[in-house]
């Protein structure tokens, strides 16, 4: 009788330390982080849904400290994040389930980073524990479908569209006057940063001023659809009479609904000027020395052949042949050193949209304006002018040349050029008016010793 008790008291006394053991190992509950993504392969342009859940026992103190999730040639953007709640092991979790959007610009291979998550939340009322976790690679593949492959660019949306409209200066075009062609673009299921920019050609006798892209995304809170629009325009300046016609344009894309590819077709606008120049290019009554200066330059190659012939005449002619043709070149060496000469030369670099020859050419045309030729700076000029649309705008050059990342409002050459003209109409008629003010030496009567002649002169009385 007392051999099985003893067996039963020796049994428990080792099972007893045991459990102690095994109830030490298992701890206090310990937070819980899921994260996957869905669908793990879609088409370029096209989101990704990757969602975090981050549960804590009893409850989170403050929100989660959720790591960055931004990747090499894809844009990320958050959706809306969830209250939710669960029980493990007898144990009440609350957390939060955050989602993720993640569009990829090119095909391939893409993996987010190992990262961590900061949890707080209360271990053992009031006590609050501070916890890292880590969460897991996570990979997804982006691809353009087969039938897609020789598109250039690729888009794809799950509905587009697209208008144009055509802004005229004036009702019966002539030179000189503007068209302003504009494209806007509407996608859904993607981004404005993916749409890709409208080409505008370029038409002989029309010269193309493009402007900036405008960007806008619209996201619905209810059915959590983006809207994005991109919107892209473009100047045409009419230089001379005749029968144009601003090409019609093509945007083929990819209909992730129907899986093929579709094209939306913006037709040509034609356009009718007349009125303006004659047979000899100038327009009528407007036979001004600017307008002479701009047909010489215009028509270079005929005015050079001219240039030639005068040339040849002038070695047989008298002496008062050559005397004019003297004239004549120290006229246009002046030209080619005045200030009128380096702003149509700024003039042109704009029109090139190259910002380094533009930034070039100012302050080249700086030392010739009069009015700020003293300083020659371009902050002698904003401060003269008091013009904050055309410091914005030199602001965004200077931004474009030298700043180590673009901003995201470029500089425009129209609207540079445009400041840039009326504050040179009104610094002129200003000094003009008031008459440029005169600087005087430093140092009116010189200081220096007395000359040996003067010393020893009587002081007169």
């Amino acid at each position: 009788m007392m051999r099985p008790i003893m067996l039963c008291a020796l049994a428990a006394t080792v099972a007893l330390p045991t459990f102690r053991a095994s109830a030490q190992q298992a701890g206090p509950p310990e937070p819980i982080v899921r994260a996957a993504i869905d669908p793990p392969r879609v088409v370029v342009g096209q989101p990704t849904t990757l969602r975090i859940e981050v549960l804590a026992p009893n409850y989170l103190t403050s929100p989660p400290a959720m790591p960055s999730f931004q990747i090499s040639n894809a844009a990320t953007r958050q959706l809306r994040s969830v209250n939710i709640n669960e029980q493990h092991d007898g144990a009440t979790y609350a957390g939060v389930r955050f989602e993720y959007a993640i569009y990829p610009q090119e095909a391939g291979l893409y993996a987010l980073p190992e990262q961590s998550v900061g949890i707080r939340y209360a271990a053992e009322p009031p006590a609050v524990r501070d916890v890292s976790v880590p969460l897991q690679r996570l990979p997804f593949e982006a691809y353009v479908p087969d039938a897609a492959a020789a598109m250039r660019p690729f888009l794809s949306a799950r509905k587009l569209t697209a208008e144009q409209s055509v802004k005229r200066s004036s009702d019966k075009l002539k030179p000189g006057d503007a068209v302003t062609r504009t494209v806007r673009v509407e996608a859904e299921g993607t981004q404005a940063m993916l749409l890709p920019p409208q080409t505008f050609a370029a038409v002989d006798g029309l010269r193309l001023y493009p402007a900036q892209p405008v960007l806008n995304d619209t996201t619905d809170g209810r059915a959590d659809v983006t809207t994005s629009t991109r919107t892209d325009s473009a100047i045409y300046m009419l230089e001379r009479n005749g029968s144009y016609a601003l090409p019609e344009i093509v945007i083929a894309w990819w209909n992730t609904e129907s899986a093929r590819i579709e094209q939306i077709r913006l037709e040509a606008m034609p356009l009718e000027v007349e009125g303006g120049p004659t047979a000899g290019g100038l327009p009528s009554g407007a036979w001004t020395w600017e307008a002479v200066r701009d047909a010489v330059i215009d028509h270079w190659a005929l005015v050079s052949l001219l240039f030639i012939g005068i040339i040849g005449l002038a070695w047989g002619a008298p002496a008062a042949a050559r005397r004019l043709m003297r004239i004549f070149q120290r006229r246009h060496a002046a030209y080619l050193n005045s200030e009128a000469w380096s702003f149509r030369h700024l003039r042109r670099a704009a029109g090139k949209r190259d910002a380094a020859d533009v930034y070039f050419g100012l302050l080249a045309w700086l030392q010739r304006f009069e009015p700020v030729a003293k300083v020659g700076t371009i902050d002698a000029l904003t401060s003269a002018a008091q013009d904050p649309l055309l410091d914005r705008q030199i602001a965004a050059l200077r931004a474009e040349l030298f700043a180590p990342q673009r901003t995201s409002a470029g500089w425009s050459p129209r609207k540079l050029i445009g400041r840039l003209r009326s504050a040179r109409r009104r610094l002129r008629r200003r000094s003009h008016r008031h008459g440029l003010p005169r600087v005087l030496p430093d140092r009116i009567n010189p200081m220096g010793e007395p000359t040996a002649h003067f010393s020893n002169r009587r002081v007169a009385r």
